[in-house]
């Protein structure tokens, strides 16, 4: 079974909670075919993909070093979002507002897991929050309904902690923390 690797900003039970309570009210009303575990709620800083142990282990190094002196910072939910199609999007997501500390440290994590030795996506770093994947509906997918139901602009947090995840395919919660990092 393949196994996936990934560093992401860890967020707040209270902010998960949150999260989760939003994702109820929308069930119903726009059928996706995963939501996910509140537990798996995170912000993906970098995709490692199938990793062998001495490359993780030199990433988790460079990593730690460069967030060695870095501090916690507050991050606020910035509406919601969708990834794909318009009208059948395969990723639901929640955004945070922009702060330049988090593309900051996003930065430092990648180019730390280049510097180990890692190909990563180039793909611009676009910070969010993944909620739900494939949208099933039988009409099209309306962002504007979600916004309607799911107003996550004024939810606040404190950005604490980066963690190394695995995957856990077919699992619920699918993510499981191997190794965190607390900013001071």
């Amino acid at each position: 079974m393949n196994t996936h690797f990934f560093f992401a900003l860890v967020l707040p039970d209270d902010i998960k909670e949150y999260l989760y309570a939003v994702t109820e009210q929308l069930k119903s009303e726009f059928p996706f075919k995963k939501w996910l575990h509140p537990a798996d709620y995170h912000i993906t800083m970098a995709f490692l993909g199938n990793a062998p142990d001495s490359l993780k282990k030199d990433a988790l190094e460079c990593v730690e070093r460069e967030l060695a002196n870095e501090t916690s910072f507050e991050l606020k939910l910035g509406g919601i979002g969708g990834f794909g199609k318009n009208e059948s999007p395969r990723i639901l997501w929640a955004g945070v507002q922009k702060q330049e500390k988090l593309f900051t440290i996003q930065k430092k994590i990648y180019d730390s897991c280049v510097e180990a030795g890692f190909e990563l996506d180039k793909k611009p770093f676009k910070p969010h929050i993944t909620l739900a994947r494939k949208y099933e509906g039988e009409s099209p997918f309306s962002l504007e309904g979600v916004r309607q139901i799911a107003n996550l602009e004024d939810e606040h947090f404190e950005a604490v902690q980066v963690a190394l995840y695995q995957t856990h395919l077919g699992a619920s919660p699918s993510y499981e923390k191997i190794f965190t990092i607390n900013l001071q």
